[in-house]
């Protein structure tokens, strides 16, 4: 049986979409968000996506990413993950597990990540585009293969979610809109009108939440309404939230809450003020991915699936 493994061509990408909705059953994807989160990925480069191939048929496949410098081509990259290199994506068709496939892929991983200077291989806590921010814990043959390889599991991550379908403020939100408006906070929808307000308060974020959702070109998705609610004081922004709705579902966050005013209700009282509304746009369920947990299961909110985030140095 010769593997050989190469860098992937667009024509590769339906066979390793199938292979992936195959080994990865809990990540599905189609064609086009496969495109949008490898290809579409300012930091991607042909040489950090590879596939394994058994006489032409694709068996494995893994997609690494590095940032070139700190910043990157993205600008989202910090000083503090300068020397990250990050695995987005690995698989190996289940007939050819346990056939070394993998090793020679994540080797071949470790190749192009260490000709970008990059000493610490991350699974995942990318800030880019992403397909999910760690290993599942339910691939338990994903997470065994890791550790054998020598990566030490840095922590977890949760997604949280809410059922809105019957949803309705509960005393904890109530005192939270109190406590908020105490202090002359108000929670209103986003206007464009406001993007001057906007980009004061973006400007008062640490430098890692201003680059993993603030980067270069931000201010277009600020020209229209959809979508977003601001906590205000004094006529300025000291809060934001995000949010969407595709089909019953929702999707909150990012959220961010400058840290002076932090304490005072006003996280809850814009997760709120989201949650009505995606519940108004016909959402029956409400989905927040990477979370601060504490936060969200005071709100009422529930772990909802976990992710192990592993590291590994490859460069002394």
């Amino acid at each position: 049986m010769e593997v050989s493994i190469k860098a992937m061509e667009k024509s590769d990408v339906k066979a390793v979409v199938d292979g992936w909705n195959r080994s990865l059953i809990y990540d599905q994807v189609n064609e086009k968000r496969f495109q949008d989160i490898i290809l579409g990925d300012p930091n991607y480069e042909k040489n950090s996506c590879l596939v394994a191939a058994i006489d032409n048929e694709i068996v494995g496949f893994i997609s690494v990413i590095a940032r070139e410098g700190i910043s990157g081509a993205d600008n989202r990259g910090t000083v503090y993950q300068k020397d990250y290199g990050y695995i987005k994506g690995l698989f190996v068709s289940d007939q050819f597990v346990g056939k070394g496939i993998a090793s020679r892929l994540l080797d071949k991983g470790f190749e192009y990540l260490k000709s970008k200077d990059k000493s610490i291989v991350k699974v995942l806590e990318y800030t880019g585009r992403y397909f999910f921010p760690g290993v599942d814990t339910r691939y338990e043959r994903a997470l065994k293969f890791f550790e054998s390889k020598g990566f030490v599991r840095k922590n977890t991550i949760n997604d949280v979610d809410l059922e809105i379908e019957n949803f309705e403020p509960n005393d904890y939100h109530k005192n939270a809109i109190v406590r908020a408006g105490k202090i002359g906070v108000n929670v209103v929808d986003y206007d464009p009108s406001m993007l001057d307000k906007m980009r004061s308060f973006v400007e008062k974020l640490d430098e890692g939440l201003r680059k993993s959702w603030f980067p270069k070109g931000w201010e277009e998705w600020f020209q229209n309404n959809r979508g977003k609610v601001v906590a205000l004081k004094d006529n300025e922004i000291v809060g934001w939230a995000s949010f969407g709705v595709s089909d019953d579902i929702g999707w909150f966050g990012p959220t961010a809450v400058i840290s002076d005013m932090r304490g005072n209700g006003i996280g809850s009282w814009l997760l709120l003020e989201s949650v009505m509304h995606m519940k108004n746009g016909g959402a029956k369920r409400v989905i927040a991915g990477w979370a601060n947990t504490p936060f969200y299961i005071a709100n009422g909110w529930k772990i909802c699936r976990q992710y192990i985030v592993f590291e590994k140095k490859i460069i002394e």
